[in-house]
């Protein structure tokens, strides 16, 4: 397996922890507002930060483990009409990712380096009264998310070529 669907998969792994945090952060939010009348300031952007990676590296890690989804019902028992089909979703994959790659680069190119006029550094924020970083970090992983998947998709089709 090449060394980039490994990464895939163990990245896909660790992403999965991601929504056992999320859990945590959500019982202590809730504990926090109506155990105590003390909500948190951080609680919902971290879960949308935990949750927005867990999801990004989500379809990498199906690729790269073969887990996609699929409807095989029509081209069942139907090796040229399978193979058509294949091919078909391949190029769609990479057509689609390569555009959402360039599209996020360009996003996360805006919200991650800005600079005040002063020359602080000050990427994209939520605006909240915790005001993290959390879009900047989204776009930038997104971006990362979309050439993961786009090189295992074509490491997937180079493969099936091989065969």
């Amino acid at each position: 397996m090449p060394l980039l669907s490994q990464f895939a998969l163990w990245l896909g792994r660790v992403a999965a922890w991601c929504f056992g945090a999320i859990i945590l952060v959500m019982v202590y939010e809730v504990v926090a507002r109506y155990g105590f009348g003390a909500p948190t300031a951080w609680a919902h952007e971290i879960s949308v930060m935990l949750a927005g990676f867990a999801f990004i590296f989500g379809g990498a890690f199906c690729m790269a483990e073969g887990t996609h989804m699929r409807i095989s019902v029509m081209v069942e028992n139907r090796p040229a009409l399978e193979r058509l089909s294949h091919w078909l979703s391949l190029v769609a994959g990479t057509i689609y990712l390569s555009g959402l790659a360039y599209a996020s680069w360009r996003m996360a190119d805006r919200a991650i380096w800005r600079f005040a006029l002063d020359g602080t550094w000050t990427p994209e924020r939520t605006g909240s009264s915790f005001s993290a970083p959390v879009p900047a970090f989204l776009k930038g992983v997104l971006f990362l998310g979309a050439v993961l998947f786009l090189i295992v998709l074509l490491n997937h089709a180079l493969k099936r070529r091989a065969d």
